[in-house]
């Protein structure tokens, strides 16, 4: 068992570090990254994302 797998990084230094630009599938609407589409039924899911789709 590994017990350095987490590593601290304190606030100073996280406010201090580059970020990568955020990359869009769908311009300014849909980032790169795992989305969940949820909610409750009828509420629209599949009409919204064969929207996005389109």
């Amino acid at each position: 068992m590994n017990a350095n797998r987490f590593s601290v990084i304190d606030g100073e230094t996280l406010m201090t570090m580059p970020l990568e630009p955020v990359k869009f599938i769908i311009e300014s609407l849909l980032p790169q990254g795992l989305h969940i589409l949820a909610g409750a039924p009828k509420a629209g899911k599949s009409w919204l994302a064969l929207w996005l789709c389109c």
